[in-house]
């Protein structure tokens, strides 16, 4: 049986179950610029985290309605192709910058012709490198940007809104473990970044 959940995960480019890391309706994370990933995968290897994911590559369309009523209410719709592994994710973020969603589809080409035919329209692309590490409550995203540069992200996912500020400072400190600084803090979106750098 063992052997069978091994399989499972593996054909979905997982390294391990991720038991409840993904599992809520609002995520609450931190962006951090770095000029290398190699330190911080370091400080993870000395706090023992968990492998998640390695060496994936994944591909990002936006969604959104022609009059863009989406982005209007803070809403963001994001079909995710993840490879080598084949996996496919919806993402619904928004309204609000912590509430979040996601669901497994079948094919990535599919799901995005069943969305358009629903009325949605690409709005853009973004391709980023991904590594994903557990520590304790936290998902550790190591991230490679083509024409951005490297980042980190720490976040945790939880159905308590009321518990958000709590796990905002639990990733204040966790950053600051990691030594990453604050001067280094992102709140913009990759995409928006890419934007403004055009």
């Amino acid at each position: 049986m063992a052997d069978i959940m091994e399989t499972s995960l593996a054909n979905r480019g997982m390294l391990v179950d991720p038991g409840d890391h993904f599992v809520g309706k609002f995520e609450v994370e931190r962006k951090f610029a770095v000029d290398d990933l190699t330190a911080t995968r370091e400080r993870l290897r000395a706090l023992e985290a968990v492998a998640f994911t390695l060496g994936n590559r994944e591909t990002d369309v936006f969604l959104d309605t022609a009059d863009r009523r989406l982005s209007k209410n803070g809403q963001q719709q994001v079909v995710r192709l993840m490879e080598p592994s084949q996996r496919v994710l919806w993402i619904s973020k928004g309204p609000g910058a912590d509430a979040c969603v996601a669901m497994d589809l079948e094919g990535f080409d599919k799901a995005l012709v069943i969305l358009m035919s629903l009325g949605f329209e690409e709005t853009g692309r973004l391709v980023k490198d991904r590594d994903i590490y557990f520590v304790g409550d936290f998902h550790v995203t190591l991230d490679r940007v083509p024409n951005l540069g490297s980042f980190v992200e720490l976040a945790v996912m939880t159905d308590d809104e009321a518990s958000l500020s709590f796990w905002a400072s639990r990733i204040d400190a966790f950053a600051e473990k990691l030594q990453l600084r604050q001067s280094a803090l992102q709140t913009r979106s990759y995409r928006s970044m890419l934007s403004e750098s055009d």
